[in-house]
Parts: C-alpha cells; sequence; structure tokens
C-alpha cells in the first residue's frame, strides 16, 4: 500500500502552531483522494525531527485530526527504517543486530 508523508519544517518555539499545518494537508489530501475514490491509510505515525535542546522545547503531544487524535511517537518506521526524533538511528541499528 503506498504511504503518504508529510513534512512541516518549523522553528522549536513556534511548534503549537505548527500542529495546523500538517492537520490542513493531510485534510486536503484525504479529501482529494475521497473525491478520486481513494482511501488515506489510517496507520499514521507522527514525530517531531530536532536536537535534544530542540525537542526539549515542544509541549504538544498529539495532533488532532478530523476523525482520529494521534500520539507523537519517539520512534516512527519510515520505509523500512526505524527513525527516532534525533536521527540516531539507534533503534534500528538495535533492530538489525
Amino acid at each position: 500500500m503506498p504511504t503518504t508523508q508529510v513534512y512541516v519544517s518549523t522553528s522549536a518555539t513556534d511548534h503549537s502552531d505548527a500542529t495546523d499545518r500538517p492537520t490542513m494537508c493531510i485534510t486536503r489530501i484525504r479529501d482529494w483522494m475521497a473525491s478520486n475514490h481513494l482511501k488515506l491509510n489510517e496507520k499514521t505515525q507522527i514525530i517531531w525531527l530536532g536536537t535534544r535542546h530542540q525537542l526539549d522545547k515542544v509541549t504538544v503531544q498529539m495532533l488532532k485530526l478530523q476523525n482520529a487524535t494521534v500520539p507523537f511517537s519517539s520512534v516512527v518506521n519510515d520505509l523500512g527504517v526505524l527513525l527516532d526524533g534525533q536521527l540516531t538511528m539507534a533503534n534500528h541499528v538495535a533492530a538489525l543486530s
């Protein structure tokens, strides 16, 4: 099943407002897909990426979509690669060894 990935860049201090952009983007993608008789994959994973100091400033823990509330994950699977918020790849290496 094809995946849809949405990336948003923001400063660590603007993170609470940044959640509106992916929410609108996902809503538009879902609406477009519905109008073309397609369905958006409901297996949504969301992660904040940044340095430890940047991630310490983030207080938003969930993204509210139209039909679901999705918690931010500490590790996500991106095309078979396990990514953590600081992109250390520690989880992926541990899974492989």
